[in-house]
């Protein structure tokens, strides 16, 4: 079967038929081809084609190339949009991404303002083999190893399809002699200065050498990859709901799964909070889940975030960094709350004073006291009717994690006896018996829980 039959029968599985698309047309063989066999679709099958061209400004010939399709598309009754990437826009670096995204956006434009829902490119199986290279060579995710798909969703609204991914750029290369087409060559592509450019001219043709089917393993590798990678995250949202508890996620049920679920469920989690993957992390945080003589632990990870550990409970958690902790002392004044962070108060006030179901109460017996709130620090002791207990202590008692225990909220008289490790423990020498009439109260909020309530 030809390069043009078989581009028939691909057009046909595409199902795009007759509809309205957006051509992109640089110039070079792959896109003159790509337009020359559109031209060529029987009429039940021909398009309505809208020639997009891109003049990037980056080599002296392009604009004599976009001056020769705007020629060659009057000539053949076809509609061409095109820009020009001023040379005033060009980055400093990154310059092939920077064309890229200006490209594409272009092309959504000219789709939007002609009603296409669909993109055409001219990517081919060698496209494909660089870039499957290329991403192996950059990254160890095997997610990140899927490559060009013939079809895809663009800009949310429209679809970009790929029909030439199944043919070779010497099949291109050969239907544009045997058709005598027009072509131009970008000279940049002959320089071995970037990555794809190496692998194009030096790793790929060899590898054709050791196997001229070289490029239809690869693109049958990428259908299959695509096919499991599909499966392996729906089962993975399974074992995710499976695992999630409110308190986050269950360890003793992570215990249970196979090591590939495990392995699949964290790599999941990371992507989510971390935007990436690690595999050092993932050995890491399976390490200290799996674990029985650490029931409590914490991996530091990107971003301020952290992987904790508490028990029969594990969760990512965004944390302040320790320097941002603050070392104040906040005076608790009669009547008026005090803002310790973004969710929380504390304030003191008179007995009686209307309280939430959900706030939490020291209960103070003398006349007014004069307090003070900061975090805990070290050697922090609370005041008892049987001496002094280190702050430390109980909240390990309380099994607090040590990661939090910075962050805990102490109240002291003026002259340092701790009465309340809020969240913890309460001083019972706050009254001095329990007959003692109370005539204080210190208030903890969490400013969340109060929606809906007015502002005091």
């Amino acid at each position: 079967m030809n390069l043009g039959a078989q581009f028939i029968q691909i057009w046909s599985q595409l199902g795009i038929g007759r509809q309205r698309v957006v051509v992109a047309v640089s110039g070079g063989v792959d896109s003159v081809v790509l337009l020359d066999l559109l031209q060529k679709l029987p009429v039940d099958l021909s398009p309505e084609l809208i020639v997009a061209n891109v003049d990037h400004c980056l080599r002296t010939e392009s604009q004599a190339e976009s001056a020769y399709l705007k020629k060659f598309c009057e000539q053949r009754s076809l509609q061409f949009e095109t820009t020009r990437w001023l040379p005033d826009d060009h980055p400093q670096t990154g310059i092939e991404g920077a064309a890229r995204d200006f490209r594409y956006r272009f092309f959504a434009q000219v789709m939007k303002k002609s009603g296409a829902q669909v993109l055409l490119t001219a990517h081919h199986g060698d496209d494909q083999a660089e870039t499957f290279l290329m991403k192996m060579l950059r990254g160890g995710d095997l997610a990140q190893l899927t490559g060009i798909k013939s079809k895809r969703s663009f800009h949310s609204e429209f679809t970009l399809c790929r029909p030439l991914l199944y043919f070779s750029k010497q099949q291109l290369y050969f239907y544009a002699r045997s058709n005598q087409l027009t072509y131009f060559e970008d000279q940049t592509n002959a320089k071995d200065d970037t990555l794809r450019n190496r692998l194009r001219h030096q790793a790929v043709p060899l590898l054709k050498q050791e196997d001229p089917r070289f490029l239809e393993h690869i693109a049958s590798f990428e259908e299959q990859l695509d096919d499991v990678l599909q499966l392996a995250k729906v089962r993975t949202r399974q074992v995710l709901e499976l695992l999630k508890v409110e308190q986050g996620y269950s360890v003793s049920r992570f215990q249970q799964l196979p090591s590939a679920e495990k392995n699949a469920a964290l790599r999941a989690l990371s992507a989510e909070f971390l935007s990436e993957t690690n595999d050092q992390q993932v050995r890491e945080q399976r390490a200290l889940l799996e674990n029985p003589a650490k029931p409590q632990g914490m991996i530091r990870l990107k971003h301020n975030y952290v992987f904790i550990k508490e028990y029969d409970y594990f969760r990512f958690e965004h944390v302040q960094k320790q320097a941002d902790i603050s070392m104040a002392e906040y005076p608790l004044q009669l009547g008026q709350w005090q803002t310790l962070s973004a969710g929380e108060k504390i304030g003191l006030f008179p007995a009686g004073t209307p309280i939430l179901a959900s706030d939490d109460v020291l209960e103070l017996g003398q006349k007014e006291p004069q307090l003070t709130v900061r975090h805990r620090l070290p050697g922090d002791k609370l005041l008892t009717a049987a001496g002094k207990q280190k702050v430390k202590k109980i909240l390990i008692d309380q099994k607090v994690p040590f990661w939090q225990r910075d962050h805990t909220w102490v109240v002291s008289l003026q002259a340092g006896e701790i009465l309340w490790v809020v969240g913890a423990k309460k001083s019972d020498l706050s009254r001095q018996s329990v007959n003692d009439k109370i005539h204080y109260i210190v208030i903890y909020r969490k400013i969340s829980r109060e929606k809906g309530l007015p502002h005091e």
